[in-house]
């Protein structure tokens, strides 16, 4: 590997700082938290009487060959055990920033090493990361060496994924079309198109045909109709617990008044809402989407030499927490002043990635649509026309 590498990173990446415990939510709350085998054996015989007890109550090996996933801290009524009341590490606060596990080190950071090159996004279900995105209206990602990136590489066990191979040149070659021509597209669902023919024509050698304006219109129209009965399924079917998710969940099922109205007046109320006050926010603020695509196409960048299958999954997933985001949005708009601003959209789609993201909820869902588009991906990409 490459000493002081270049990186192809976000600008806003640069910007970011954790905000502890001003922030919406906490990484420490919604799923167990993974320990190395070095700080699991740290934690496990720390000289701290607070990180002692604790460790002895919750560490659990979970993988004894495997250095980075040797062990997990089993959660404490859905939190990790060193969650402060006053939402703050106590593993941070007590032995300092070099002693947290590199799960913790690392995120919200994504960070994928080839050997040349390196990429940096950022995960977000964290909403600091998430509002530092979305609220871009210029994107830009440099290219920058590791040693002028502090706040990246802010800890020893910031972790990044080392992947022993070159890049080929055609795939460089599309990733920085990509980079140069997100922001030329009027929107993202323009832009996908445009970049779905071209990933299609380097790596499948062969031509894609999209839809005529007239075809777009009614599977847009089609697809409003149906899938709003699957969205509120997914959405609506179980609201007990108090994750932020179902939090807001609860709010959008509430504000659509959807298990007071009938089925039929609440999918007319929608499409109906969605065709206005929603597109209305939609065309104003187009950027938050294509960043979202950026962020998460740099996140996942390693799948383009994977598998023939992984970009069609990758744009079905971007779709996928586009299309729950925007649900939940919508309903909460049958309001009649109620209005959306980036910061709803921050806080919705955070609070879905973090449910969704890892979920076998995920996988279930996006065979479920692929069977109904008859694996068409330019189908399923006009649930952004």
């Amino acid at each position: 590997m490459v000493l002081n590498q270049d990186f192809f990173v976000p600008q806003y990446m640069q910007d970011f700082e954790c905000i502890g415990k001003d922030c919406i939510d906490t990484c420490c709350i919604g799923w167990n938290v993974e320990i190395d085998k070095k700080t699991f054996k740290k934690y496990e015989n720390s000289q701290n009487k607070k990180i002692k007890f604790i460790s002895k109550k919750f560490l659990v090996k979970t993988d004894p060959n495997s250095d980075i996933s040797y062990g997990m801290l089993a959660d404490h009524n859905n939190c990790c055990p060193f969650l402060s009341q006053e939402k703050l590490c106590n593993a941070y606060s007590l032995l300092g920033k070099e002693n947290l596990s590199i799960g913790c080190s690392t995120y919200p950071r994504v960070i994928k090493k080839f050997n040349k090159i390196g990429f940096i996004a950022g995960d977000l279900s964290c909403p600091e990361i998430a509002r530092l995105c979305l609220n871009n209206s210029n994107l830009k990602i440099k290219k920058m060496k590791q040693n002028k990136l502090p706040n990246i590489f802010n800890s020893k066990n910031v972790f990044s994924l080392e992947i022993s191979k070159n890049i080929p040149d055609k795939t460089l070659g599309f990733i920085e079309k990509i980079f140069a021509q997100i922001n030329f597209q009027n929107t993202l669902f323009e832009a996908l198109e445009q970049i779905i023919i071209s990933y299609k024509k380097i790596y499948q050698n062969k031509d894609s045909k999209s839809y005529s304006k007239s075809q777009k219109e009614k599977i847009k129209n089609n697809s409003l109709h149906f899938e709003t009965k699957i969205l509120a399924n997914i959405c609506f079917s179980n609201l007990k617990s108090q994750s932020r998710y179902t939090k807001i969940c609860r709010k959008s099922a509430d504000k659509s008044k959807f298990f007071k109205i009938c089925e039929s007046e609440f999918i007319e109320k929608f499409t109906d809402t969605y065709r206005t006050k929603f597109n209305e926010f939609r065309k104003k603020n187009n950027f938050i989407f294509k960043n979202f695509f950026i962020n998460e196409f740099i996140k996942n960048i390693e799948g383009l030499m994977s598998s023939d299958d992984f970009f069609d999954d990758f744009i079905r997933e971007i779709i996928l927490f586009l299309s729950l985001t925007n649900f939940l949005l919508v309903c909460q708009l049958f309001e009649d002043k109620k209005k959306i601003t980036i910061n709803c959209y921050v806080e919705v789609l955070s609070a879905v990635i973090k449910k969704i993201q890892s979920s076998q909820q995920k996988k279930n869902i996006k065979s479920f649509l692929k069977k109904l588009d008859n694996n068409t991906l330019f189908k399923r990409l006009v649930d952004l026309y």
